[in-house]
């Protein structure tokens, strides 16, 4: 290592990068970090060098530019509590941030083989692109039922609103979200998604799927949502089980549903800010 700990085997810019990340592991949220100029006369390097390593630690996250201001210390992802069955704008909010959304499409749905609702259903497309501090995160297409819609007094109209919460109006209108099932998969970011989010050509996107019921069974929402993958993890409490127990799992299902309804899964949102032009 020389004067300033950075190891020589790796190229400069990882060198760089390393020590950077190290550094604003120390800092607050917020904090100023120094500009590439100033960087580059600290180590001695071309400003090139070192634009290359503040890239970097962009691209993960860890650090945010803000046009005219300078370079900043990254949020702290947000975070959904394990297990807790949260909406998009619950789990902004709570955070400290704010959930916005724009209506992309509200029109007529066909049935398909996956969807939670008997082949015979009037369903409605709602595509919305949904917003956290005003910068997109996220695209949300949910297959709603007409019927149910028509009886609450869900409208195109009601939807535009840039504060829209489908949760939040479902309970002001005595439909409770009592359960969900998810599923995430990695894939490529299509081109719209691409385009919407601001996202590069060989952006990696978390799809999931999500169909929301109330405690009796109706079906209140099945939405198909994409994220970025660097604002989205999800986090499991895996426990080993004793082998009686593999060779009986009928007599354990009762616990284990326990063990999920205590919080042991659930995903983490975030980062929002910052991510670079281009994805």
């Amino acid at each position: 290592m020389n004067a300033k700990g950075i190891r020589r085997a790796d190229p400069l810019y990882v060198q760089i990068a390393d020590s950077l990340r190290a550094r604003v592991g120390e800092l607050d949220s917020g904090s100023r970090i120094p500009s590439e100029p100033e960087l580059a006369k600290d180590w001695g390097v071309s400003r090139f060098t070192v634009a290359k390593a503040v890239e970097q630690l962009v691209d993960e996250g860890l650090i945010v530019r803000k046009q005219g201001s300078g370079t900043f210390v990254a949020e702290a992802p947000l975070r959904r509590a394990p297990g807790y069955l949260l909406s998009f704008t619950e789990a902004v909010e709570a955070a400290g941030h704010k959930s916005s959304h724009r209506l992309l499409s509200f029109e007529p749905a066909k049935w398909r083989p996956g969807l939670p609702y008997p082949e015979a259903s009037r369903l409605i497309l709602v595509d919305r692109l949904r917003f956290v501090d005003g910068q997109a995160v996220a695209r949300h297409r949910s297959v709603l039922s007409a019927d149910l819609m028509d009886e609450i007094g869900l409208t195109q109209a009601v939807m535009q609103a840039a504060d829209f919460s489908l949760y939040g109006f479902l309970e002001r209108n005595g439909l409770q979200v009592s359960h969900a099932e998810e599923r995430l998969v990695a894939c490529l970011a299509g081109a719209d998604d691409r385009a919407r989010l601001n996202l590069a050509a060989d952006a990696v996107v978390v799809a999931v799927t999500r169909h929301s019921f109330a405690a009796d069974g109706t079906v209140l929402d099945a939405v198909e949502a994409v994220y970025d993958a660097r604002r989205y993890s999800y986090e499991a409490r895996l426990v080993r089980q004793r082998q009686d127990r593999l060779d009986h799992p009928e007599e354990n299902s009762s616990e284990n549903d326990n063990d999920i309804r205590r919080g042991h899964l659930g995903p983490r949102l975030g980062p929002w800010g910052g991510v670079r032009d281009g994805g």
